[in-house]
């Protein structure tokens, strides 16, 4: 039992071996034998269409990130200051902070909205033009 369990034990640490020397391999590997994406650019339609969509989700993402953000700040900061206080006041603040949550999430949604309808359009114009765009090469 003992020698199976050292033997496992072997076997374990030279797999975890040979797969770190994989991986330090791998990076070593000069950039100029690793596939260029760029370089490789298509000229199908569809591969280029998906490709400016993929672009606008990305550009999407990185516009409502720090909405969302800015919105889970402002919603954790009332959340803390009602935990804060009901447990002076002697209360439950788990019932404080997920009543604070469901008022200060009321009280931006009309915020949010405003910004993030303007991210949405973009994206949804965007989106558009490359379905439009590969239509029309077809």
């Amino acid at each position: 039992m003992k020698n199976s369990i050292a033997a496992v034990a072997v076997l374990v640490s030279l797999l975890g071996g040979a797969a770190q020397a994989q991986v330090t391999a791998a990076a070593a590997m000069p950039a100029a034998t690793a596939p260029a994406k760029a370089a490789t650019a298509s000229t199908d339609p569809i591969v280029v269409m998906r490709a400016e969509q993929r672009a606008a989700r990305t550009e999407f993402n990185n516009t409502v990130r720090p909405l969302r953000a800015e919105r889970a700040a402002t919603i954790k900061a009332a959340q803390d200051k009602a935990g804060a206080e009901a447990k002076a006041a002697g209360k439950d603040p788990l019932v404080a902070r997920r009543n604070a949550k469901a008022e200060a999430t009321a009280a931006t949604k009309a915020d949010f909205d405003a910004k993030m309808k303007a991210a949405t359009e973009a994206r949804s114009a965007a989106m558009a033009a490359a379905a439009a765009k590969r239509a029309a090469a077809k």
